[in-house]
């Protein structure tokens, strides 16, 4: 009896030493389509200067270039390629909008063919340039490429979580959880995530209808996100859980606001505690995660030129890594800096927003509208967005946290590092350390 005391004894300290060196906790925070120019209108209007959101006081600050194979200039190999023919730091600028502000630059990325979503993400989940269109999808080899979510599934050390503002077969997040060599096959990437890569929960919207007994014959719970938080509905550590976002809108902004900046159609679905209830229900599992949280509304409102909503989607991103940063900094669960990072990131640039005044705290821009014999025209004169499409241009990526100067391995002499860096540091945290 003793020697099984013994035994069980030293099991329980090696499951404890198991995580003792390793990051138990990962956030990558997605902000798709997100610009530095979206992040410092939103600082300005919330604190009337640049560089106030939350991740502006994180450690680790870089940008990222996001270019996909088509915008090459050369023929590309994969082990023998010239970063610079991808994003140009000489036309481009090695700093983004606003810091650096050249018509030049302007134009290169009008006549550069920009990454789309499937290739950005591809990028950043297997460390991986492709061409545009695919997911985890080599279309010269017509092969599968291993995602950073297939190695973590094969460790089976980590729970993996995804919460996002729209399907969970689009986006960013189908480029972490399926592999297809069209990003357009919906059907078949949902029935991938949930039948093969399966993360432990889902938090997202489903226009798939037959896909919620897919789910449910895949061992999900189904049920809408706000249920979770009602007394009726217990016992879910052991199940798989699929939660429908329904009724989720990207708060407006209230011009001169006194003490509230941002109104909410729906405060029941905002997304910042969208993830905090799925973060502490990954908690309450006693199991280390990768958690994926992406906001997609901010690109959907840089391609409607739609500034408003664009601020209403930026502030939902910075109040959700405030609200994770706090929730790991408030001794209140077992994360801590020491055992977490967040990293904070978009992969992609889109709209190209464009200062002609920087407006002041609590100001939204106003038309102006000149009258001729034949047209009206309306006309901003603070800002101008030069497209509707992605572009190019260089990202910001941000990251606190336990391990976070494993991004110093990648950043270069210029304070810039590729999209496939992202999945460098990843695959650091998950299999290297």
């Amino acid at each position: 009896m003793k020697k099984i005391l013994i035994t069980l004894f030293f099991i329980y300290i090696l499951s404890i030493n198991i995580y003792a060196d390793k990051i138990k906790y990962v956030f990558l925070i997605v902000g798709d389509g997100m610009s530095v120019s979206n992040e410092v209108a939103l600082s300005n209007f919330l604190y009337g200067r640049d560089k106030m959101l939350i991740w502006n006081k994180f450690p680790i600050q870089t940008v990222m270039t996001t270019w996909s194979i088509d915008s090459y200039n050369g023929k590309y190999s994969e082990n023998n390629f010239d970063c610079e023919k991808g994003y140009d730091t000489n036309i481009a600028g090695a700093v983004p909008y606003p810091y650096y502000n050249s018509e030049k630059a302007d134009g290169y990325f009008k006549d550069t063919i920009p990454a789309d979503y499937a290739a950005a993400s591809t990028a950043m989940a297997t460390g991986k340039k492709v061409y545009n269109g695919a997911l985890c999808y080599d279309k010269k080899s017509n092969k599968l490429i291993e995602n950073i979510v297939d190695k973590i599934n094969k460790r089976n050390e980590y729970n993996v979580a995804l919460v996002t503002t729209d399907n969970f077969y689009n986006y960013v997040s189908a480029g972490f959880l399926s592999h297809n060599r069209t990003k357009t096959s919906y059907n078949k990437i949902a029935e991938e995530i949930l039948s093969e890569t399966k993360p432990e929960i889902i938090a997202s919207q489903n226009d798939i209808y037959e896909m919620n007994n897919v789910a449910q014959s895949n061992g999900y719970y189904v049920l809408d996100y706000p249920e979770i938080n009602k007394p009726q509905v217990f016992n879910l550590l052991n199940k798989k859980l699929f939660l429908r976002l329904k009724n989720y809108y990207v708060p407006q902004p209230i011009e001169y606001f006194s003490s509230d900046s941002f109104e909410y159609r729906n405060p029941d679905t905002k997304f910042s505690n969208i993830v905090s209830d799925v973060t502490n229900l990954l908690l309450e599992k006693k199991k280390p995660f990768f958690l994926l949280a992406e906001i997609t509304d901010i690109n959907k409102a840089n391609c409607e030129n739609d500034y408003n909503k664009m601020l209403g989607a930026v502030y939902e991103l910075n109040e959700t890594v405030k609200k994770i940063y706090d929730l790991i900094n408030s001794n209140d669960t077992d994360m801590s800096f020491d055992n977490s990072i967040i990293i904070v990131v978009s992969p992609y640039s889109s709209g190209m927003l464009r200062f002609k005044n920087y407006l002041a705290k609590g100001n939204l821009p106003r038309q102006n509208i000149a009258y001729s014999k034949t047209t009206i025209v309306k006309m901003d004169t603070n800002i101008d967005y030069k497209t509707k499409d992605n572009i190019n241009e260089l990202t910001g990526c941000y990251c606190t946290g336990a391990r976070s100067n494993l991004f110093k391995k990648y950043i270069n002499g210029k304070n810039i590092i590729d999209n496939t860096d992202i999945y460098n540091v990843l695959n650091d945290i998950f299999v290297n350390e």
